[in-house]
């Protein structure tokens, strides 16, 4: 039994080794982790310390609703030298484990260099074989702990550190006693299962009659000239060059005087109970915030990353400002991406940029139990992927408000 248990971790190790890591920042997608580990044996052994190798695989249990939690299959083999004659006795544990992270901390949206780690702890259930004095024997054993993942920014990779007690109703090793806690602290690697695929540069053409087309790298759409404000007037003719996104603007790039409706959202100030509405969102007859789906225009991101914007930045603090003003919105963020690339890829790039989101707005002082992250990759796109265009309209953020 040892001996098949501890060829399973030489085999897990070789395929974790080959694998190409997508992500380990979020535990958005199945992972497997390898380490090294060290064991303070309970003292009634009369052992040595022992060391060794431990091997997990994690599914994480956010699609089914329990947001933070995975489920983790871990698998560890050590030695331990006695005391008595400086043999080698052993020992194998298969543990079936509920994971739960606190999330990242260290996280600066304005210094993405900052060191991040994110803490967790673990519980779980299992079976330990004790192999003391050539004499094999299978027992319960329960493990509890807890540690920390850093992100390492290299395709994702991330460095785990954990510290477990693990009990056994045992009563074989050590014949006079019925209980054994023995310690262990692991250091090691951490990958998410899939393929790491570069995404590719949309292609964008250039509009034919100007010497020189200027492309957003936000939206996509190419001009003869820039657009700063995205509000429809080149920075050329632009009296107005900083005006807020969604803005009605006249031909000279100015916001116009709709007549005491500050937030622009149709509804006049001396009756609009929720004055600071973002640009662009549906609003009943008090100019309060309705339940609605909408897709955040210019909320972008650098290329290949879940890092926002300064645009980005700037359009978030004004929804940051709309959800302070309204406490009983609650909002799903939903990140999606086009078709270029590996499926399981895209997917959890679309759960680090939605999680991006939410972790701004967070800093922003938004409550988080109101905020929900969720990738759903390519797999809703609103416009073809055949085209550069329409790729760039699949690139996106929504956001589902729920109304209490």
């Amino acid at each position: 039994m040892r001996m098949k248990l501890i060829s399973a971790a030489a085999i897990a190790t070789v395929w974790m080794g080959s694998a190409h890591a997508v992500s380990a920042d979020d535990q958005e997608a199945p992972y497997i982790g390898g380490a090294y580990l060290f064991e303070i044996p309970d003292s009634a052994r009369d052992s040595e310390v022992g060391q060794g190798f431990q091997a997990q695989f994690g599914w994480p249990l956010s699609g089914y609703g329990f947001d933070r939690w995975a489920a983790e299959v871990t698998l560890h083999t050590l030695s331990r030298d006695r005391d008595i004659d400086g043999k080698s006795d052993y020992q194998t544990g298969l543990m079936l484990d509920l994971v739960y992270d606190f999330g990242m901390y260290g996280w600066d949206e304005s210094n993405p260099n900052a060191p991040r780690f994110k803490p967790f702890v673990l519980a779980g259930l299992g079976v330990v074989q004790d192999d003391v004095r050539g004499d094999d024997h299978n027992h319960f054993g329960i493990n509890v702990g807890g540690g920390a993942l850093f992100p390492l920014d290299w395709h994702n990779l991330a460095a785990r550190f954990e510290g477990r007690i693990l009990a056994q109703d045992n009563d074989k090793s050590v014949p006079s006693e019925d209980l054994l806690i023995d310690y262990r602290l692991t250091f090691g690697l951490q990958w998410a299962i899939g393929g790491y695929v570069a995404a590719s540069e949309p292609v964008i053409a250039p509009v034919e009659d100007c010497e020189l087309a200027v492309v957003d790298p936000v939206t996509g759409r190419s001009d003869c000239g820039l657009d700063s404000d995205r509000d429809g007037v080149l920075d050329s003719l632009d009296q107005c060059p900083s005006t807020q996104e969604g803005a009605t603007v006249d031909a000279r790039g100015c916001p116009v005087d709709l007549g005491g409706d500050v937030d622009a959202d149709g509804v006049p100030d001396e009756i609009d109970q929720c004055p600071d509405t973002a640009a662009g969102v549906e609003v009943d007859v008090n100019g309060c915030v309705v339940a609605q789906t909408l897709v955040l225009r210019g909320v972008g991101f650098e290329n290949d990353s879940a890092v926002l914007t300064e645009d980005a930045r700037a359009i978030l603090d004004d929804v940051a400002a709309s959800l302070r003003s309204q406490p009983n919105v609650k909002v799903e963020i939903g990140g999606h991406t086009d078709d270029i690339g590996n499926d399981a890829y895209n997917h959890t790039l679309s759960e680090q940029r939605a999680e991006s989101v939410r972790q701004y707005l967070i800093a922003r002082g938004i409550d988080p139990n109101r905020l929900v992250a969720v990738g759903y990759g390519e797999f809703n796109p609103i416009a073809s992927n055949e085209t550069a265009a329409g790729r760039a309209e699949n690139r996106r953020v929504e956001f589902k408000l729920i109304v209490e």
